[in-house]
């Protein structure tokens, strides 16, 4: 939400508009920025709880306050917004994303693990003191976005932030697949182990050691949404690998 929020608030500022201007419909928006129309209704209502527009029922929502408009967009996130536009023009190809993703991960985790300092790593290691957090049987959306922030974080360490752009708009169009799958005690206690191994691997700064132990990861991922296309609709099984 607070980046769709930014993304508002640079496209006001790329637009030109002053404060009483009237925004493009949530539909129009909704298409600028390759997102569900949801989604933009509530980035407006929080867009106008810091001031930076004002939502009149049927009439529409107007530009607010320019002191809160976000400073331009950089250039990557300038890439982000645009490989947004371009994923959202057509129905992606869920196993293309995976290949993407590897791609980027394996360059990004070489990376971290050649440019990272010590300190560097809190960050990564407090995620994953919050997933150990969770309790097994309970372990649903909230690991799974800690999953994805883990993976994003060593993006950051990388120090590309062009690379860190396209990973992190990748994997806005994954999340919806990974928050679907069934997980069983097998996999959650493999990802956590592999999850350790990564990152021990960085704490070493033993790049050959990342990309390995990144391709085995990500390979399990995608070996557990096949398994999961091969299952019925509707068959409510765990999978195991």
């Amino acid at each position: 939400m607070p980046e769709l929020v930014d993304l508002l608030g640079r496209f006001i500022v790329k637009q030109n508009l002053k404060p009483g201007d009237r925004l493009p419909s949530i539909r129009d928006l909704a298409s600028q920025f390759g997102v569900k129309t949801g989604l933009v209704r509530d980035a407006l209502l929080d867009a106008q709880g810091r001031g930076l527009v004002k939502v009149l029922p049927r009439a529409g929502a107007f530009v607010g306050t320019v002191e809160e408009l976000p400073p331009p967009a950089t250039s990557a996130e300038r890439l982000g917004s645009r490989l947004r536009e371009l994923l959202a023009e057509q129905n992606q190809n869920l196993f293309h994303l995976l290949d993407a993703r590897e791609t980027l991960e394996m360059e990004l985790v070489s990376q971290a693990a050649r440019k990272r300092e010590l300190q560097d790593l809190f960050p990564l290691r407090r995620i994953l003191e919050e997933m150990a957090k969770i309790p097994p049987k309970l372990r649903g959306e909230q690991y799974v976005r800690l999953d994805i922030d883990f993976h994003l974080e060593i993006a950051r360490l990388s120090g590309n932030a062009v690379m860190a752009a396209m990973l992190c708009t990748l994997m806005e169009e994954l999340e919806p697949h990974l928050l679907s799958l069934q997980w069983s005690t097998e996999r959650h206690a493999r990802t956590d182990e592999s999850h350790a191994r990564l990152y021990s691997t960085l704490v070493e700064g033993d790049v050959s050691a990342a990309q390995v132990e990144t391709r085995t990861h990500l390979q399990d991922a995608y070996q557990t949404l096949l398994n999961q296309i091969r299952q019925p609709p509707g068959v409510a099984a765990e999978i195991a690998s």
